[in-house]
C-alpha cells in the first residue's frame, strides 16, 4: 500500500507544517514587526505635545522697547506689548505698522532670519472717518426746533396701541 504510506507521509508533513505555523504566528500585537513605522498612541501624544509646546511659549508682558532678542533661543516666544507701537524693519510686516497696547508679538523664523510677528488683526481706520469742522461725538447737532418737536411727542399707552392694531388687523389683536 504505497499510496496509503504516501498519504500518511503527506499528512504528517502537513501536520508538522501546521504546528510550525501555529508556533510562529504572533498572538499579541507586541510580537508583530513594525516595518511600516506605525506609532503607538503614547508616541503620537508625545510627538504632538512636543510640537505644540515648541510652537509658541508665553513670555509675559513687556514694553515695546523691551521686546525679546531676535534669536533661536527666543523662537516661538510670545509677549504682550504693553504700549502702542509702530513696527520696524525687524517685523514680518515691515516698518510703519501701528498697533495698540495689548498686541501680542511672537519671535518667528523667516528663511534664515529671526523676526517679530504681530499676532493680531488690527486695522487702523482712523484716516477714513469723515470729520466735520466744529462737530464731535458729543456735540448737540439738533436745533432748538427739533428738540422741542421731540419733547412734545406723546407716547401711546398699551391699550391705545392694542386698539390701533385691532382696527388695522381686525379682532384678536387686543390683549
Amino acid at each position: 500500500m504505497p499510496a496509503t504510506n504516501e498519504k500518511l507521509t503527506k499528512l504528517g508533513a502537513l501536520q508538522a507544517l501546521a504546528q510550525d505555523l501555529k508556533e510562529r504566528t504572533p498572538t499579541k500585537l507586541s510580537q508583530l514587526a513594525n516595518d511600516s513605522g506605525f506609532q503607538t498612541a503614547a508616541q503620537v501624544e508625545s510627538t504632538v505635545n512636543a510640537r505644540v509646546s515648541s510652537t509658541y511659549r508665553a513670555g509675559g508682558s513687556v514694553a515695546f522697547a523691551a521686546l525679546p532678542e531676535l534669536s533661536e533661543a527666543n523662537l516661538g516666544l510670545v509677549v504682550n506689548v504693553t504700549d502702542t507701537f509702530t513696527t520696524t524693519a525687524s517685523f514680518v510686516e515691515g516698518a510703519g505698522g501701528k498697533h495698540p497696547a495689548g498686541t501680542n508679538v511672537a519671535v518667528v523664523q523667516v528663511g534664515g532670519a529671526y523676526l517679530y510677528d504681530v499676532l493680531a488683526g488690527f486695522v487702523d481706520l482712523s484716516g477714513l472717518q469723515e470729520k466735520v469742522e466744529g462737530k464731535g461725538l458729543s456735540t448737540n447737532d439738533y436745533t432748538n426746533e427739533d428738540k422741542a418737536k421731540l419733547a412734545g411727542m406723546e407716547i401711546a399707552s398699551d391699550d391705545e396701541v392694542n386698539a390701533m392694531l385691532a382696527e388695522v388687523f381686525g379682532t384678536g389683536a387686543e390683549s
